[in-house]
Protein backbone atom coordinates (compact mmCIF):
# COMPACT_ATOMS: atom_id res chain seq x y z
CA UNK A 1 0.00 0.00 0.00
CA UNK A 2 1.25 3.38 -0.78
CA UNK A 3 1.54 6.28 1.25
CA UNK A 4 -1.11 8.32 -0.46
CA UNK A 5 -3.47 5.21 -0.68
CA UNK A 6 -2.47 4.86 3.31
CA UNK A 7 -3.59 8.77 3.85
CA UNK A 8 -6.64 8.45 2.03
CA UNK A 9 -8.13 5.92 4.45
CA UNK A 10 -6.93 8.02 7.59
CA UNK A 11 -9.00 10.90 6.32
CA UNK A 12 -11.78 8.62 5.72
CA UNK A 13 -11.48 6.54 8.93
CA UNK A 14 -10.91 9.97 10.79
CA UNK A 15 -14.25 11.14 9.08
CA UNK A 16 -16.32 8.55 10.24
CA UNK A 17 -14.78 8.54 14.15
CA UNK A 18 -15.38 12.06 13.96
CA UNK A 19 -19.35 11.89 12.56
CA UNK A 20 -19.81 8.67 14.33
CA UNK A 21 -18.67 10.38 17.69
CA UNK A 22 -21.12 13.32 17.04
CA UNK A 23 -24.17 11.01 16.46
CA UNK A 24 -23.54 8.95 19.80
CA UNK A 25 -23.59 12.08 21.25
CA UNK A 26 -27.18 13.09 19.99
CA UNK A 27 -28.42 10.02 20.80
CA UNK A 28 -27.29 9.75 24.10
CA UNK A 29 -28.51 13.54 24.12
CA UNK A 30 -32.38 12.50 23.14
CA UNK A 31 -32.34 9.38 24.93
CA UNK A 32 -32.16 11.42 28.23
CA UNK A 33 -33.72 14.21 26.92
CA UNK A 34 -36.63 15.25 29.78
CA UNK A 35 -38.70 18.40 30.60
CA UNK A 36 -38.86 18.72 34.60
CA UNK A 37 -42.45 19.43 35.69
CA UNK A 38 -41.99 23.60 36.35
CA UNK A 39 -44.82 23.24 38.67
CA UNK A 40 -42.38 22.12 41.58
CA UNK A 41 -41.17 24.90 43.35
CA UNK A 42 -39.19 24.61 46.82
CA UNK A 43 -40.08 28.15 48.60
CA UNK A 44 -40.31 26.89 51.56
CA UNK A 45 -38.40 26.06 54.56
CA UNK A 46 -35.34 23.60 53.38
CA UNK A 47 -33.67 20.97 55.02
CA UNK A 48 -31.77 17.66 54.79
CA UNK A 49 -32.93 14.32 55.71
CA UNK A 50 -29.94 12.27 56.44
CA UNK A 51 -29.88 8.63 54.79
CA UNK A 52 -28.97 5.43 56.74
CA UNK A 53 -27.76 2.46 55.43
CA UNK A 54 -30.09 -0.33 54.45
CA UNK A 55 -32.99 2.02 55.78
CA UNK A 56 -34.93 4.06 52.22
CA UNK A 57 -36.71 7.17 52.47
CA UNK A 58 -40.27 7.28 49.91
CA UNK A 59 -42.36 9.67 48.66
CA UNK A 60 -45.79 9.32 46.97
CA UNK A 61 -46.18 11.14 44.27
CA UNK A 62 -48.88 12.21 41.56
CA UNK A 63 -47.74 12.70 37.61
CA UNK A 64 -49.18 15.54 36.07
CA UNK A 65 -48.42 14.68 32.50
CA UNK A 66 -47.84 11.38 30.51
CA UNK A 67 -44.59 10.22 29.27
CA UNK A 68 -43.00 10.07 33.09
CA UNK A 69 -38.99 9.35 32.11
CA UNK A 70 -37.45 11.03 35.03
CA UNK A 71 -36.74 12.01 38.62
CA UNK A 72 -34.39 14.91 39.31
CA UNK A 73 -33.39 15.09 42.78
CA UNK A 74 -31.22 16.94 45.15
CA UNK A 75 -28.46 14.61 46.97
CA UNK A 76 -25.75 16.46 49.31
CA UNK A 77 -22.72 14.77 50.61
CA UNK A 78 -23.14 12.58 47.17
CA UNK A 79 -19.44 11.64 46.84
CA UNK A 80 -19.35 8.01 47.38
CA UNK A 81 -16.53 5.85 48.49
CA UNK A 82 -15.76 2.14 47.01
CA UNK A 83 -18.51 -0.13 48.11
CA UNK A 84 -21.50 2.29 48.65
CA UNK A 85 -24.38 2.43 46.63
CA UNK A 86 -27.54 4.53 46.50
CA UNK A 87 -30.75 2.97 45.11
CA UNK A 88 -33.16 5.08 43.40
CA UNK A 89 -36.40 3.27 42.70
CA UNK A 90 -39.36 4.24 40.92
CA UNK A 91 -42.37 1.55 42.20
CA UNK A 92 -45.97 1.34 42.31
CA UNK A 93 -48.39 3.33 44.98
CA UNK A 94 -48.06 0.64 47.46
CA UNK A 95 -43.80 1.08 47.58
CA UNK A 96 -44.19 -2.69 46.82
CA UNK A 97 -43.99 -3.41 42.79
CA UNK A 98 -40.12 -1.84 41.02
CA UNK A 99 -41.23 -0.39 38.12
CA UNK A 100 -37.53 0.65 37.28
CA UNK A 101 -34.60 1.13 39.42
CA UNK A 102 -30.96 2.63 38.78
CA UNK A 103 -28.06 2.62 40.84
CA UNK A 104 -25.35 5.43 41.96
CA UNK A 105 -22.01 4.30 42.92
CA UNK A 106 -18.12 5.89 43.68
CA UNK A 107 -17.65 5.71 39.55
CA UNK A 108 -20.99 8.22 39.37
CA UNK A 109 -20.21 11.52 38.75
CA UNK A 110 -21.67 14.18 41.92
CA UNK A 111 -24.51 16.38 40.53
CA UNK A 112 -24.16 19.97 40.07
CA UNK A 113 -27.87 20.67 41.55
CA UNK A 114 -29.51 17.43 40.64
CA UNK A 115 -28.87 13.43 40.25
CA UNK A 116 -31.30 12.52 37.58
CA UNK A 117 -32.84 9.07 37.56
CA UNK A 118 -33.64 8.26 33.93
CA UNK A 119 -36.15 5.43 33.07
CA UNK A 120 -38.27 4.00 30.15
CA UNK A 121 -40.87 6.22 29.72
CA UNK A 122 -44.59 5.53 30.93
CA UNK A 123 -46.89 6.15 28.17
CA UNK A 124 -50.19 6.51 30.15
CA UNK A 125 -48.57 8.67 33.58
CA UNK A 126 -51.02 11.32 34.23
CA UNK A 127 -53.00 11.32 37.44
CA UNK A 128 -51.10 7.98 38.61
CA UNK A 129 -49.61 7.92 41.79
CA UNK A 130 -46.37 6.38 41.91
CA UNK A 131 -43.51 5.90 44.88
CA UNK A 132 -39.96 6.76 44.72
CA UNK A 133 -37.58 5.08 46.79
CA UNK A 134 -34.06 5.96 47.78
CA UNK A 135 -31.88 3.72 49.49
CA UNK A 136 -28.47 4.31 50.84
CA UNK A 137 -25.89 1.50 51.33
CA UNK A 138 -22.77 1.41 52.77
CA UNK A 139 -19.81 -0.64 54.34
CA UNK A 140 -19.19 1.58 57.41
CA UNK A 141 -20.91 4.42 59.32
CA UNK A 142 -20.30 7.44 57.75
CA UNK A 143 -21.74 9.58 60.53
CA UNK A 144 -22.92 12.97 59.96
CA UNK A 145 -21.08 12.97 56.81
CA UNK A 146 -23.31 10.10 55.20
CA UNK A 147 -25.36 11.16 51.95
CA UNK A 148 -28.69 13.22 52.61
CA UNK A 149 -31.84 14.64 50.41
CA UNK A 150 -32.77 17.74 50.58
CA UNK A 151 -36.12 18.15 51.83
CA UNK A 152 -38.69 21.82 52.05
CA UNK A 153 -41.60 21.81 54.58
CA UNK A 154 -44.13 24.67 55.03
CA UNK A 155 -48.05 25.17 54.83
CA UNK A 156 -48.01 25.00 50.58
CA UNK A 157 -46.98 20.98 51.19
CA UNK A 158 -49.82 20.63 53.25
CA UNK A 159 -50.98 16.70 52.11
CA UNK A 160 -47.21 15.90 50.86
CA UNK A 161 -44.97 14.04 53.20
CA UNK A 162 -42.41 11.29 53.05
CA UNK A 163 -41.07 7.91 54.78
CA UNK A 164 -37.89 7.81 56.77
CA UNK A 165 -37.68 4.59 57.74
CA UNK A 166 -34.14 5.24 59.50
CA UNK A 167 -36.20 6.81 62.46
CA UNK A 168 -39.08 4.84 61.79
CA UNK A 169 -41.02 8.54 61.40
CA UNK A 170 -43.65 9.79 58.10
CA UNK A 171 -43.37 13.34 57.46
CA UNK A 172 -46.41 15.34 57.16
CA UNK A 173 -46.73 18.80 54.80
CA UNK A 174 -43.23 18.03 53.84
CA UNK A 175 -41.58 16.96 50.55
CA UNK A 176 -38.71 15.67 48.96
CA UNK A 177 -36.54 18.09 46.44
CA UNK A 178 -37.76 16.19 43.52
CA UNK A 179 -39.17 16.89 40.67
CA UNK A 180 -41.12 14.48 37.84
CA UNK A 181 -39.39 15.15 34.45
CA UNK A 182 -41.43 13.86 31.07
CA UNK A 183 -40.71 13.79 27.49
CA UNK A 184 -43.24 14.35 24.43
CA UNK A 185 -43.42 10.89 23.32
CA UNK A 186 -42.16 11.66 20.42
CA UNK A 187 -38.97 13.11 18.02
CA UNK A 188 -40.69 15.95 16.85
CA UNK A 189 -43.02 16.65 19.90
CA UNK A 190 -39.37 16.58 21.73
CA UNK A 191 -37.75 18.70 19.42
CA UNK A 192 -40.91 21.38 19.19
CA UNK A 193 -40.82 21.77 23.57
CA UNK A 194 -37.18 22.10 23.58
CA UNK A 195 -37.54 24.94 21.12
CA UNK A 196 -40.42 26.20 23.17
CA UNK A 197 -38.31 25.98 26.17
CA UNK A 198 -34.99 27.47 24.37
CA UNK A 199 -37.23 30.15 23.38
CA UNK A 200 -38.03 31.35 26.88
CA UNK A 201 -34.41 32.34 26.95
CA UNK A 202 -34.36 34.46 22.89
CA UNK A 203 -34.21 37.70 22.49
CA UNK A 204 -37.89 38.44 20.57
CA UNK A 205 -36.30 38.28 16.95
CA UNK A 206 -34.79 35.41 17.49
CA UNK A 207 -38.30 33.37 19.15
CA UNK A 208 -40.21 30.18 17.27
CA UNK A 209 -38.58 28.03 14.64
CA UNK A 210 -35.91 30.38 12.54
CA UNK A 211 -33.17 30.30 14.88
CA UNK A 212 -33.72 26.22 15.03
CA UNK A 213 -33.79 25.66 11.57
CA UNK A 214 -30.63 28.01 10.44
CA UNK A 215 -28.89 25.66 13.11
CA UNK A 216 -29.65 22.25 11.37
CA UNK A 217 -29.10 23.89 8.12
CA UNK A 218 -25.39 24.79 9.41
CA UNK A 219 -25.18 21.78 10.75
CA UNK A 220 -26.28 19.87 7.67
CA UNK A 221 -24.01 21.86 5.90
CA UNK A 222 -21.15 21.35 8.28
CA UNK A 223 -21.39 17.51 7.61
CA UNK A 224 -21.46 18.73 3.40
CA UNK A 225 -18.67 20.10 4.09
CA UNK A 226 -16.41 17.84 6.00
CA UNK A 227 -17.53 14.84 3.12
CA UNK A 228 -16.99 17.07 0.37
CA UNK A 229 -13.09 18.06 1.43
CA UNK A 230 -12.10 14.30 1.89
CA UNK A 231 -13.89 13.21 -1.29
CA UNK A 232 -11.73 16.07 -3.25
CA UNK A 233 -8.84 14.90 -1.16
CA UNK A 234 -9.32 11.41 -2.10
CA UNK A 235 -9.55 12.33 -5.74
CA UNK A 236 -6.26 14.48 -6.32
Amino acid sequence: MNISKKLKNERWWLTLLFVGGLLLIMISFYNTLSFPDSGYNFLGTSGKAKLDSGKPITQVFTARENNLNQIKIIIGNFDLILRERIDFELMDPSCENVLARQSANFFTPSPHIYYRFNFPAIPDSAGEKYCFKVTYFSPIDRGSERPYLAISEGEQFRGQSYINEGNSRVYENRTLQMRPGYTAGSFLGDLGRLNDRISQYKPNFAKGWGLTLLFGTFLLGTFALIFWIIRSKTEE
